[in-house]
């Protein structure tokens, strides 16, 4: 299972990747799941970085859903800071 920081979140201001800023996007993010994906799964994902502390463990599932919400809905900069973090950690 991989971990992700929702509350200390990197998203990069420039294609260089030279600066970028951290920011807690927990509410920002479970909101944008909470209103563009549907089912029980994505409610309960929602609450899962709402209710985050810090580094989270999430299912591959749960990555998946993540990973598709961002593609889909979030800026570039916020895109590469979480494959950043997903992409630091060991496959399993």
């Amino acid at each position: 299972m991989k971990k992700i920081d929702f509350q200390h979140m990197k998203i990069y201001t420039g294609v260089s990747h030279k600066t970028a800023h951290a920011c807690d996007a927990r509410e920002m993010f479970a909101d944008l799941i909470y209103q563009q994906a549907g089912g029980i799964r994505a409610h309960a994902l929602a609450f899962k970085i709402y209710e985050s502390e810090g580094e989270t463990e999430y299912t591959p599932d749960e990555e998946e859903m993540i990973k598709e919400i961002a593609e889909r809905h979030c800026i570039p900069g916020f895109i590469d800071g979480l494959n950043e973090q997903i992409g630091k950690q060991p496959k399993e």
